[in-house]
């Protein structure tokens, strides 16, 4: 006579538990940090209660603008950003193989940045307003998937294995960044514009912006969950991939054009923020393992926690002005990037 088992409750609670932990930690300081970043802004600190009435519009009117206008969605924006790029990050990371590479692989950033150089060089700063429309987001994403399109040309009709498609992506991207470089040197009224939207950052956040990223935000991480089970797979390796008949070609851009949306998106709004597409996929990995349905969604939470974190702490780290959060991501990463090239492939 036969028999089957079931698995205990018990037991089954005991494999969720884990996760459980993780995820309400990185809830907790994405909450902390959101509530941290209505709270401090440049002219000083508000209370939790001063915020709670500036929101419901009982507090003073200069603090209710500040909060409503500026804080609230500069929240959002670095929100949105840092899940954005975070599942990126986890995406490349995935199709590649390669656990110390990032969006600005395959010239995201480097791209965007030539498009709003070209434009400011030949234009000036003032064409990327039309009537009260800021341009420069639809520039930069332009200029960014331009530059994917371009690693995607270079490495047409080869086999685009992770390595191909690194070596293009590093070459279109020193490139771009070699052009961006000129530009500046040759134009000297648009240094201070150019300069301040490459170092990357949310200090000029507004409704619109937000308005702007939200579009490519829900359809990219969207498509990413749909993308997950595949990208897994992806990520044993292409023979495996290809035993269990999955057509690693196309998945593989697939995702590299959801990367494309996501960071394009992000850049376009913010400039480059260097480094969060690196971090948070490996803090996610370390959570919950290699299933990629479940480091998306905590690259998701982790990401923008972090951001946030990093924007909050932006506004307090020098007295009396803000350093931009592209420079604290990137100096938070450079020790960690050197950690894990020097691990090697015991990173993953």
């Amino acid at each position: 006579m036969q028999t089957t088992t079931t698995t205990p409750p018990r037991e089954a609670a005991d494999r969720i538990r884990p996760l459980r932990v993780p995820l309400a930690a990185g809830v907790l300081v994405l909450l902390i940090a959101c509530a941290l970043s209505l709270m401090v802004g440049s002219n000083g600190t508000a209370s939790p209660g001063q915020v709670v009435q500036a929101l419901t519009g009982h507090a003073d009117p200069q603090l209710t603008a500040a909060v409503q206008s500026l804080r609230l969605p500069r929240t959002v924006l670095a929100l949105l950003i840092g899940a954005g790029l975070a599942v990126a990050g986890a995406l490349i990371q995935g199709v590649t193989r390669n656990p110390i590479v990032e969006p600005s692989i395959i010239g995201v950033n480097a791209g965007a940045a030539l498009a709003v150089a070209l434009v400011t060089y030949t234009l000036g700063a003032t064409a990327f307003r039309l009537g009260g429309i800021s341009l420069m987001p639809f520039v930069a994403f332009a200029g960014a998937a331009a530059a994917a399109g371009l690693v995607f040309v270079i490495v047409a009709g080869v086999d685009m294995t992770p390595g191909r498609v690194a070596l293009a992506g590093v070459t279109v991207a020193l490139l771009a960044n070699a052009l961006v470089m000129s530009v500046v040197v040759l134009n000297d009224n648009a240094v201070q514009f150019l300069l301040r939207y490459l170092v990357g950052g949310v200090d000029g956040a507004s409704w619109a912006g937000v308005r702007t990223l939200l579009p490519y935000s829900i359809i990219g991480l969207g498509c990413a969950f749909l993308l997950a089970k595949s990208v897994t797979v992806l990520s044993l390796g292409d023979d495996i991939a290809r035993g269990l008949g999955l057509p690693v070609e196309r998945v593989r851009l697939q995702a590299l054009a959801l990367v494309v949306v996501l960071a394009g998106a992000a850049v376009a709004v913010a400039g480059p923020i260097a480094m969060v597409g690196l971090l948070v996929p490996h803090m996610a990995r370390w959570s919950v393992g290699t299933s990629y349905l479940r480091v998306f969604g905590f690259s998701i939470v982790y990401g923008g926690a972090l951001l946030v974190t990093a924007d909050v702490v932006s506004r307090i780290v020098v007295p009396s002005t803000e350093v931009p959060v592209g420079v604290l991501t990137a100096v938070l990463g450079t020790p960690y990037f050197i950690y894990l090239a020097r691990r090697g492939r015991g990173v993953v």
